[in-house]
């Protein structure tokens, strides 16, 4: 019977070489595709900024075995990306961290006042005090971050000079739901809150006269038709901020190596990347809006002084999370300063 089997079954010794061959060559060459939910339209700073240069990196380091593909039209909502992103239904996204502010309390270190008016800066700041001190609370769970970043921090975009606290009265404008509202609510302002994307619709229909964001919705929201007065804040008032989420099976798909490169190319390149790219078009959008006649305002250090008293609970607030959580809150707040 051996000798049947020998003779009839076993492959020549080339032969088997040659399929020995074929088969440890096929996982190499095999690509995995990293499919990224994007609902951002195709000129926004996030795409041409960080998305692509990022989809290029990763081709890059991997030598081409693994590529990212872009979805035709958002697979989500922007306050489901999480839960899409768990779900398989796509790779990885971008999530606008307050949509997910019961999961995610640390990433709020960004929306302190007077941090850094530069995204970059900001953001740089915000994800290495993450990996340095906030990691540790295992907010993402579940889920594989591969970087924050933010924009441009706010400004008070206004229809009249805000140069005091007694100026937002019962003033009515625009601001982020969340932190950014309850202290512009705290400094006596009326806050009308929806996304982003409908800011232009209440400002030009007169809802709001102001808007609490960073100048270049000036151009990409076309408010500058409404806005005669801007007061900077010096750091700025707050920032909006983003994580990069990547699903962990598909992470933990991938090998070794491949995990490493991404990784390499993640991180402070996200934050710079993003952030270079916002700050670029924010400086675009003063210089236009300075040729356009509106007035800029520096907040004068008793105004700054006001806002300090009056937004005290964020800091204190984060501080307390930060410590239910197992965080020195403390430290990692000095050290995220210290990274501007």
């Amino acid at each position: 019977m051996s000798k049947f089997i020998s003779k009839h079954l076993l492959l020549p010794a080339g032969a088997a070489a040659m399929m020995a061959a074929s088969l440890a060559s096929s996982p190499a060459s095999a690509e995995t595709e990293i499919l990224f939910n994007r609902f951002v339209p195709a000129k926004h700073p996030f795409n041409v900024g960080m998305f692509i240069p990022w989809a290029k990196d990763v081709a890059r380091v991997t030598n081409g075995s693994v590529k990212v593909k872009f979805t035709e039209k958002s697979l989500a909502p922007p306050p489901k990306q999480w839960n899409m992103v768990s779900k398989g239904i796509a790779d990885a996204a971008m999530l606008a961290n307050n949509f997910e502010s019961g999961r995610l309390q640390l990433p709020n270190i960004a929306q302190i006042p007077f941090g850094a008016s530069s995204a970059e800066k900001r953001g740089l700041a915000m994800w290495r005090t993450h990996v340095k001190f906030l990691d540790k609370a295992n907010e993402y769970k579940g889920m594989k971050l591969l970087g924050q970043w933010t924009v441009s921090a706010a400004s008070f975009l206004a229809d009249k000079p805000i140069l005091k606290v007694d100026d937002l009265k019962n003033y009515k404008v625009w601001a982020i739901n969340g932190i950014p509202n309850r202290m512009m609510k705290e400094l006596g302002a009326v806050v009308v809150s929806v996304p982003g994307v409908k800011m232009f619709n209440v400002v030009s229909k007169g809802i709001v006269k102001g808007s609490v964001t960073s100048h270049y919705p000036l151009m990409t929201f076309k408010l500058m038709p409404y806005i005669t007065d801007i007061t900077d804040i010096p750091g700025g008032f707050q920032s909006n901020n983003f994580s990069f989420l990547f699903s962990e099976k598909k992470w933990n798909g991938l090998t070794a190596g491949e995990r490493k490169a991404i990784t390499g190319i993640s991180g402070d390149t996200i934050a710079v990347n993003a952030g270079k790219r916002v700050d670029f078009l924010n400086d675009r959008a003063k210089e236009a809006a300075i040729k356009k006649g509106i007035k800029f305002h520096k907040a004068s250090p008793e105004f700054v002084k006001e806002i300090r008293a009056r937004t005290q609970f964020v800091v204190d607030d984060w501080l307390k999370v930060a410590d239910s959580k197992g965080v020195d809150g403390k430290a990692a707040l000095e050290y995220f300063k210290s990274q501007f």
